[in-house]
């Protein structure tokens, strides 16, 4: 659960009490902010079309992330764009705890990774080349099933951890030998 611990300190709406922040406004009353951390990354405090907060916070390196107080659904979220083109989403629940987070590689891998309130994690990375791997981790134990292209499945750790990925991704799994 340290990643998880990790990305939710990052979210800058999780500190916007402790940002100190200058301000701009427009003759339309439109106001923008900026503050910069002790890292050196710079934000920019802005309101999306709908009016909505949205932090744009840029590093050194290129990195650019999106905090968002809200997304579509309400809930918090930060988007992060690395210069090699790696995509990162983190999907936050109301009290800005991680639930989900989204990597997208440049070769077209997709990493799924859910996070429980017990510090579970599971994931699934579905591969462009090599099929899908689920895998869980939790109470010191691990466990992964990786279902191949060709439709073979291979299978390591816990077995309790092995059944609950079974349950969870039945839609993939179902009817496979595991």
């Amino acid at each position: 659960m340290a990643e998880a611990n990790t990305i939710e300190s990052r979210f800058i709406f999780k500190h916007t009490g402790a940002i100190a922040l200058n301000y701009i406004s427009d003759g339309e009353g439109q106001q923008l902010g900026f503050s910069k951390t002790d890292e050196g990354n710079n934000i920019i405090f802005t309101k999306d079309l709908e009016g909505i907060d949205v932090a744009i916070e840029h590093y050194p390196d290129g990195t650019k992330v999106f905090h968002m107080e809200k997304d579509s659904k309400g809930l918090p979220a930060m988007h992060e764009f690395k210069p090699d083109g790696t995509e990162y989403i983190y999907l936050f629940d109301a009290t800005k705890r991680l639930e989900k987070m989204v990597e997208m590689k440049t070769n077209g891998d997709k990493v799924t990774t859910w996070f429980s309130i017990k510090g579970e994690s599971i994931t699934q990375e579905q591969r462009q080349q090599g099929g899908i791997l689920f895998s869980m981790s939790g109470n010191g134990q691990k466990a992964m099933i990786w279902l191949r292209v060709d439709g073979s499945i291979e299978s390591s750790g816990y077995p309790m951890l092995i059944a609950h990925i079974k349950i969870v991704f039945s839609k993939f799994l179902d009817g496979l030998e595991v």
